[in-house]
């Protein structure tokens, strides 16, 4: 009489299983990681749509303070530049400068939503006054990010107008134009539905081998049976 062929078993006291029934997991749930793939890139191309495309373009001002022709009048206007940059940066970011962009833009929206898609910045130990724009085209960036640069020195001049004496004179100058962005900045729709696809595919790939680790211990589970081939 002959002796039925026993397939291995997995180690279910340790809760672990065999690349045997890893294969087979996958051999008898291969439907789960293809359709958990294809609702994975489906999920990313929402989010794609819901993010939308953005560009975004930079443009920059340079603090300029003229105080004199001796070195240590240089240096002290040097450094005057790099403290008014700072200054300059917290009224880029302001309503005011937002408002004046819109009306010169003639912008159909509010001065809290456009300054959410304008970031200033000072580079480290600089004068400069760098501002990145981001709009849905790379034309709507560029423009955004000059205006913006255009309305900051207006206001700085203004400000400086009513302040200094006969002492330092600080101005802003606009440091060429900004430029038209090639490259979207945000995250690109294909490598959303990449991701999004790679993850339902691990996701289906566990879910086939857990529920193929269940089927295999509730077999062992009753006393006298042997797993089917």
């Amino acid at each position: 009489m002959s002796q039925a062929t026993r397939m291995p078993r997995p180690n279910l006291e340790h809760g672990e299983i065999s690349t045997y029934d890893m294969g087979r997991a996958l051999r008898r749930g291969w439907w789960m990681p293809l359709v958990l793939a294809l609702v994975g890139g489906l999920l990313g191309w929402a989010g794609s749509v819901a993010v939308g495309t953005s560009y975004t373009s930079t443009a920059s001002g340079v603090v300029v303070a003229d105080g004199g022709t001796d070195a240590t009048e240089a240096l002290a206007g040097e450094n005057l530049a790099k403290s008014r940059a700072v200054t300059f940066s917290s009224i880029s970011e302001n309503s005011s400068t937002a408002s004046a962009v819109i009306e010169r833009m003639h912008l159909d929206t509010t001065p809290e939503a456009v300054l959410q898609n304008v970031k200033t910045s000072v580079p480290t130990d600089t004068s400069e006054v760098r501002v990145a724009a981001t709009a849905g085209s790379p034309e709507a960036a560029r423009d955004l990010a000059d205006a913006w640069v255009d309305e900051l020195s207006k206001q700085v001049g203004e400000l400086e107008s009513t302040t200094q004496g006969e002492g330092v004179k600080v101005q802003m100058a606009k440091v060429g134009e900004a430029y038209t962005p090639q490259n979207p900045s945000s995250v690109s729709p294909s490598l959303l539905i990449s991701v999004g696809a790679l993850l339902g595919l691990l996701a289906g790939i566990l879910m086939a081998i857990a529920r193929e680790h269940r089927s295999t211990r509730a077999v062992h589970s009753v006393p006298g049976t042997t797993q089917a081939a």
